[in-house]
């Protein structure tokens, strides 16, 4: 398993090995990276916080409630350590990827447009979004669209986008809806600072 990390300023990536972070998944794994890496006195929505996207060490089994997804940042919501989690595919679809997290770090600049990230075992893709702007089960259509019907997103609103404190981030449902919320700490106002729509 690997840690992905892209930079959402200059649409880089790296895999890189899991190293100190082996052994550990879900909230153990997003708040040990947000604790080490991101500056306690950074400003919530700036370029030095991390959106953390993590699935269980059981995600890649069919244990009970094994399926969670957890996103970690700091809050701006709290200023502190925050992790929210979400049922859907996604928890379960990074260990077929051979990815125990993705981690999103940097900002655009001001006025870039909000970009897709697509990310495959071993290639990533940045577009800038076609939804922009959208609502998530419009967004979401468009998104099936262009990436297919077994596609399975994370995505923000227009909440998201604005950066609003309290915004969710959807992730896709077995049946293709964005029905499943991370929805405390404002995770989505992250994902918003990064450029990032899905």
């Amino acid at each position: 398993m690997k840690i992905l990390r892209i930079n959402t300023r200059t649409k880089s990536f790296k895999f890189e090995e899991l190293g100190d972070y082996a052994g550990l998944g879900g909230r153990a794994l997003t708040s040990r990276i947000v604790n080490r890496e991101v500056p306690a006195d950074c400003h919530a929505l700036s370029a030095d916080n991390k959106l953390i996207f993590a699935g269980g060490v059981l995600a890649p089994t069919n244990a009970a409630n094994s399926g969670r997804i957890s996103v970690g940042a700091k809050s701006p919501l709290t200023g502190g350590i925050k992790e929210s989690n979400s049922g859907g595919q996604f928890a379960h679809t990074l260990p077929k990827l051979g990815l125990q997290a993705i981690i999103l770090e940097d900002k655009p600049e001001a006025g870039s447009p909000m970009q897709e990230i697509f990310v495959s075992a071993d290639k990533v893709v940045f577009k800038d979004s076609a939804a922009a702007g959208m609502r998530t089960y419009a967004a979401q259509e468009k998104l099936l669209a262009a990436y297919g019907d077994k596609a399975v997103t994370a995505l923000v609103g227009p909440a998201g986008e604005q950066c609003l404190a309290a915004a969710t981030i959807q992730f896709s449902d077995p049946e293709g809806l964005p029905s499943r919320s991370a929805g405390r700490g404002g995770m989505g106002a992250v994902m918003g600072s990064k450029g990032v729509k899905a």
